[in-house]
């Protein structure tokens, strides 16, 4: 059991990582279970035990009855909790804490990449008919912040979260699965955030403020490291990674 730098706690096994509160916190997330704009007191990253290609296929009949009695095994009351799905190994995750003064940014982060990555705008690799489910290798992100946040300020942070990531597969060089460009992301991605209501109000997490500067390289930290500790995937390239800086010097408009 590890105690979280932003509150509450993360217990880890081989199939799960997850997240408890003393209270309920504001979420906001793209859970399969619980997902949206919610308070949350629990909160699951869970791994496929089997390999079910129909949503009807799941125990329970659906991915969400697999998710709700999973949260239940592990004590939450599922009505108070969100939750997502992964096949990545959870022994590889990583947890990543920013601080600067008394602000705190925390990202725990797992990744796979070898089948899903993509490039924004890329051809479809999947369509969702006729009960057929979606292929895996994702990057889920589960992303704490020490600060109290109004609705619209959650969404801007996962826009700097989202910015992080995909500095993290610049910076290794990852390539679309489909175009072998550089890829943005996943075509699974999932990501949760969860604000503290008892903390200090904050109104920007752009990546210019000081929460958005934490939480994007916090996430690009988490990412890099759970991708690239163990080993490139396949489609890791040196020639996609991100360039070095560009010299500034006397470029600048004046203002």
């Amino acid at each position: 059991m590890i105690t979280l730098a932003c509150g509450g706690t993360l217990a880890a096994s081989p199939v799960s990582l997850f997240l408890s509160f003393p209270s309920p916190r504001p979420a906001l997330s793209t859970a399969l279970w619980g997902g949206g704009l919610r308070p949350v007191r629990w909160a699951l990253n869970q791994k496929l035990t089997g390999y079910w290609p129909c949503p009807s296929d799941f125990p329970g009949g659906s991915p969400e009855a697999f998710l709700s009695a999973s949260l239940r095994s592990l004590g939450a009351v599922s009505e108070e909790a969100c939750a997502f799905l992964t096949s990545a190994k959870m022994e590889r995750y990583r947890r990543v804490v920013r601080r600067e003064s008394s602000l705190t940014a925390e990202v725990i982060a797992t990744g796979g990449v070898e089948k899903t990555a993509a490039r924004a705008g890329d051809p479809p690799l999947y369509r969702e008919e006729d009960g057929a489910f979606a292929p895996v290798g994702t990057i889920n992100l589960m992303v704490l912040v020490s600060a109290s946040l109004p609705a619209y300020a959650m969404v801007r942070a996962l826009l700097s979260v989202t910015e992080g990531k995909t500095a993290a597969l610049q910076d290794l060089g990852i390539a679309s699965v489909s175009t072998g460009r550089p890829a943005t992301g996943t075509a699974t991605d999932g990501v949760m955030l969860f604000a503290d209501p008892a903390a200090p109000p904050l109104t920007d997490a752009g990546t210019f403020s000081l929460l958005g500067s934490l939480l994007a390289g916090a996430a690009r930290d988490a990412v890099r490291a759970c991708l690239a500790d163990f080993g490139l995937p396949w489609n890791a390239f040196p020639s996609l990674r991100t360039p070095a800086a560009a010299d500034l010097s006397g470029k600048k408009p004046a203002r």
